[in-house]
């Protein structure tokens, strides 16, 4: 099914929120609509299914203008998946599947035949859910009634499944199940889908193309990586981001550069190597003490990177589950030449980030100061056939203050490093 928008304009009254929007979604495609709220995401979806009318400008599905279809031939061509799915009544699973073929109804028994049962099973199966069918829709969790509504959707047998905001109430295991199935089953079927998606690193995994609406026009159609580039996500979102390329998947991902903001800080920068939740305590207490603060090497999931943003300080980040890459390597040594001192927190080392270390190492060499917090009694940090345990003690030798935890560290940032000074900054 190809889908055409030409110059399509929508207002609320006086609040005019699609301005002339002109678009192609071709057959099979994976769209992505992005854009701030209040751009006209859902505006546009809803006008795509003939829901609103344009002032102006029309919606072309195989060439014929939607508003002469009728709502029945609309719903055999559009399925739609809202951003929450609720209802008072206690419906099983197979009955909210089942209102999908309600485009089709006509049969016997309650209007269903058959071969809508069929149809009804057959998309449970596709998505996992036939063994819900008896089960009340409403004891389901978050990610089961996404999935259920998904399978009500391929009920319909459309040619475009629509998609608004899809994930906005799972969590990250949920998410990726859930666009996992959708572009499955998109492509098993041949089957056109259009996402509302905020998150940016989900659509750019996802989709094929990404419409980028701000203030309710077309800003950017393409590829992920000519859409979401830096300069753009800067000019549509007002913030500050880093692009990399995630070497498992081959997609870009992007990562916010926060800058710090604490006004009483007293001009002191120190760069945290951390990783592994071993960062926050570290950071936080840095905050606290008025220190300004960098971090990294993190991945972009590590619970460490959350503690970085909380705290809007900036950090060098890779892609999750894969070994520190020189373009992060290089913004890690940047930062570490803006700071006054380099923190080693206890982190946990292995093969991949093994490199944060040798980090340290420069930074020592350069002149910097540097302090290691020793790990917990019987904590293993060292999953690097001993080259970590071998790394750290080196720094010690050659002149890293190692103290005994937090109030060490902030006592050892006092003082001018040395090994003369490691027994008094060491702590309990």
């Amino acid at each position: 099914m190809d889908i055409e928008v030409k110059d399509l304009e929508f207002s609320y009254r006086e609040r005019k929120v699609l301005r002339s929007v002109s678009l192609k979604i071709g057959p099979g495609e994976f769209i992505g609509i992005m854009g701030p709220n209040g751009s006209g995401k859902t505006t546009l979806l809803r006008c795509l299914t003939n829901f609103l009318r344009p002032q102006s400008g029309e919606v072309l599905v195989d060439g014929t203008p939607v508003t002469d279809r009728t709502p029945r031939d609309v719903a055999r061509h559009f399925a739609v998946v809202p951003q929450t799915s609720s209802t008072d009544f206690p419906f099983t699973v197979l009955d909210i599947v089942m209102m999908g073929r309600i485009p089709h109804a006509g049969g016997s028994f309650g209007g269903y035949t058959r071969h809508d049962l069929a149809k009804v099973r057959e998309a449970m199966a596709r998505t996992n859910t036939l063994q819900f069918e008896r089960r009340p829709f409403g004891a389901l969790s978050g990610g089961e009634r996404q999935r259920v509504i998904i399978a009500r959707a391929l009920a319909q047998e459309p040619k475009a499944l629509l998609l608004d905001e899809p994930t906005i109430y799972l969590d990250i295991s949920g998410q990726i199940e859930v666009m996992d199935l959708v572009r499955r089953i998109g492509r098993e079927q041949g089957m056109t889908v259009v996402a509302i998606l905020h998150d940016v690193n989900l659509a750019a995994r996802y989709c094929d193309k990404i419409v980028l609406l701000s203030q309710g026009s077309v800003e950017a159609v393409g590829p992920p990586a000519e859409v979401l580039t830096a300069e753009l996500l800067q000019s549509v979102y007002g913030v500050d981001v880093a692009i990399r390329k995630d070497p498992m998947t081959n997609s870009i991902y992007v990562m916010p550069r926060s800058v710090a903001a604490r006004a009483h800080t007293h001009g002191t920068r120190v760069h945290v190597i951390c990783g592994g939740g071993t960062g926050a305590p570290v950071m936080k207490a840095l905050f606290d003490a008025g220190y300004s603060v960098s971090a990294g090497v993190l991945n972009v999931l590590d619970s460490d990177t959350e503690s970085a943003e909380e705290l809007r300080v900036p950090v060098a980040m890779d892609a999750p589950f894969s070994s520190i890459s020189e373009a992060s390597h290089r913004e890690n040594m940047r930062l570490i030449s803006e700071s006054d001192a380099v923190v080693v927190a206890p982190f946990p080392v292995g093969p991949g980030n093994l490199r944060n270390l040798d980090a340290a190492k420069e930074a020592l060499a350069s002149g910097k100061k540097v302090v290691v917090i020793r790990p917990d009694a019987g904590r293993t940090i060292d999953f690097a056939s001993g080259r970590a345990d071998a790394a750290v003690k080196g720094l010690i030798t050659s002149g890293a203050v190692e103290v005994g935890g937090v109030d060490g560290l902030i006592a050892a940032l006092g003082r001018r490093g040395g090994r003369d000074e490691r027994q008094a900054a060491e702590g309990p």
